[in-house]
């Protein structure tokens, strides 16, 4: 079957607002509250932030082989400015990503056997869903709190 010719989105400007968001969910998280979680059986917080940034990492790491290492923030993203100083960093190796059309196009063969080939389209929307993902679960845990987020979907 031959691909159809579709022309490619432009993601990364609703991206960028997704990124606003969770930098602002950083600072709205009431002091003392980071580690907090609904449930025990869930994550708390810092996790979830760190959970957002490591996946970045892993992607472009792992399956894209972007050149760059894969740093270990789980036990170093710690204060608010950590965590929002490894959500740009990772931000930006992502844009980096999305600006390169060959390793958009390129087929990747993940590490692990059980799971099919990708395009870098494929990772790209992934990890937008990702995002937009965990930005909702924290926004769930501030209105848990009782913190006005005023974040417009």
């Amino acid at each position: 079957m031959q691909k159809p010719n579709v022309p490619p989105l432009a993601i990364t400007p609703y991206w960028a607002s997704v990124q606003d968001d969770l930098l602002r969910i950083v600072d709205l998280m009431p002091a003392g509250k980071m580690n907090w979680t609904p449930s025990d059986e869930l994550w708390n917080s810092r996790g979830i932030l760190i959970h957002v940034s490591d996946a970045r990492d892993s992607w472009m790491a792992g399956d894209v082989k972007d050149g760059d290492p894969y740093p270990n923030i789980w036990t170093t993203a710690r204060t608010r400015d950590d965590l929002k100083r490894e959500l740009v960093r990772t931000f930006d190796r992502v844009q980096r990503f999305l600006a390169n059309q060959a390793q958009l196009d390129k087929r990747y063969t993940p590490a692990e056997p059980a799971y099919p080939p990708r395009d870098g389209h494929w990772i790209a929307f992934h990890l937008l869903e990702h995002d937009i993902h965990h930005r909702t679960e924290l926004m769930q845990r501030l209105a848990l709190m009782g913190v006005t987020h005023g974040i417009d979907l």
